[in-house]
Parts: structure tokens; C-alpha cells; sequence
């Protein structure tokens, strides 16, 4: 299990794709910030917390960790390598741990990567007001938006595994990135009266801010939680009964 971790980090950071989504990162996240500063009526945000969990909430990294993701996982299976190995191990879940754990550096990588920029794009175009924030909130607001990002990569991962379509879980990722799912949880709280998006991952990552309040910042990173348990799990018992081609 080791070895096989220690491959897909080799095989991760020695991927084009890796450096290429992260330079993506990079651009996208100067060029946001750019076109906010020169955009007048837009709100100009007094500080880098709230420049950038505006960033965050509008779903750009979401979409850029799904794809790091998803085009990394998907490779082993195209080329075949998944098929030749999985008759040799003892249990075929152990395929699928490896993955996991890469998703998680994929995801600290171009997450955080993208976090740094955006802030140092704010000094750079809205000066030293920038940094008039607290460090100990921005810190949760990354490890509350982390730990949500990290369970959505891991649901476009199931995603993937459960359908092998890359353009599936690539046309999911977008569509939950858009806030398409906003509209169905409407209808559930119309219906229902439940409040479905306090309970959903994508609902956390667009309204999680610098100024939220404790228990709601509590409640994402519990959600987030059970998210990635239950992915977990799921993989696990997929991969277990999954017909590899």
C-alpha cells in the first residue's frame, strides 16, 4: 500500500497536468482579482478574508481541484495499469486508498495555491489595506473551505468510479460548481420545509465567509466530515464489486 501511494505521488508531481492546472491557478486567480479592482461597481472588499472568500464562494476552485482530480485518477484506467494490477492484491478497496490519499494533495495544492495567490494579487492591486484582516480568521476560513473542497473532490472521485466517464463527472463538477443543485434545494424547502442546504457540501462552500458565525462554520466542517466519511466508505465498496475494464 506504501509503494503504491509513493507511485501515484511520483506520478502526480511528475504529471504535465499537475503544472499546467496549477499555472491555470495561478492566472485565473490575478485575473479575477484584476478585473474586480478595475470593475468599479463591483463591491471593493476592505480586506484579503473578504476578497477571498468571495473568490472561494463563486467556485472557481472547486472546479479547478475536480479536474486536477479527475484527470489524474482517470489516467491509470485509460491506460490500462489499474486492470493489470488489481488481480494481484489481496482486496481490490486497496485500490482506491491510494487515490484518496493523492486526491488530498491534489486538492492542497491547487487549493491553496490559488488561496495564496488571490491574496497576494489583493496587495498587489488594492495595497496595504489588503492586510487588514485577521490572521486567525482567515486560517479557519481556509481550514473550514478545505476540509468542504477535499470532500468535493472526493465526491467527483466516486463520481468517476462509480460511472468510469470522464465527461460525466466533469459535466457534474460544473454543474454543482454552477450552483445548478440551488434550484432542486428550493423546491425540497418548499415542499418539505427542511433546510437542505445547511446539509450540503456546495451549499457550505458558496455562503462560508469571513465573518461567519461560529456554529455555522462548525456545522460545515461536521458536514464536510460526514461527506468524506461516507465517500470513503462508498468507494471502498464500489471498487470491491466494480468490474474493472
Amino acid at each position: 500500500m506504501t509503494k503504491m501511494i509513493k507511485m501515484d505521488l511520483y506520478r502526480f508531481f511528475h504529471s504535465a497536468s499537475t503544472w499546467t492546472i496549477l499555472f491555470v491557478d495561478i492566472s485565473l486567480a490575478f485575473l479575477s482579482v484584476m478585473l474586480v479592482s478595475a470593475n468599479k461597481s463591483i463591491q471593493i472588499y476592505s480586506n484579503a478574508g473578504e476578497l477571498l472568500a468571495a473568490q472561494i464562494n463563486g467556485g472557481m476552485i472547486m472546479i479547478l481541484c475536480a479536474v486536477a482530480v479527475i484527470i489524474f485518477v482517470s489516467a491509470p484506467y485509460k491506460n490500462g495499469f489499474i486492470k493489470n494490477i488489481a488481480n494481484q492484491l489481496p482486496r481490490r478497496e486497496m485500490l482506491v486508498l491510494p487515490e484518496i490519499v493523492v486526491s488530498f494533495v491534489a486538492c492542497a495544492l491547487h487549493f491553496f495555491a490559488y488561496s495564496i495567490c488571490t491574496i497576494t494579487a489583493g496587495a498587489i492591486f488594492f495595497g496595504n489595506t489588503c492586510f487588514n484582516f485577521s490572521f486567525f480568521a482567515i486560517i479557519e476560513l481556509l481550514i473550514v473551505q478545505f476540509i468542504l473542497h477535499y470532500a468535493f473532490c472526493c465526491l467527483m472521485l466516486l463520481f468517476y468510479i462509480l460511472t468510469n466517464s470522464t465527461a460525466f463527472t466533469m459535466v457534474a463538477g460544473l454543474l454543482i460548481a454552477f450552483k445548478f443543485l440551488n434550484g432542486l434545494y428550493v423546491l425540497i424547502e418548499h415542499f418539505t420545509y427542511l433546510q437542505i442546504n445547511q446539509f450540503m457540501l456546495d451549499s457550505n462552500i458558496f455562503q462560508i465567509g469571513m465573518y461567519s458565525a461560529k456554529s455555522v462554520s462548525a456545522t460545515a466542517v461536521i458536514v464536510g466530515l460526514i461527506f468524506l466519511l461516507s465517500e470513503t466508505i462508498l468507494l471502498c465498496m464500489v471498487m470491491g464489486k466494480k468490474e474493472i475494464q
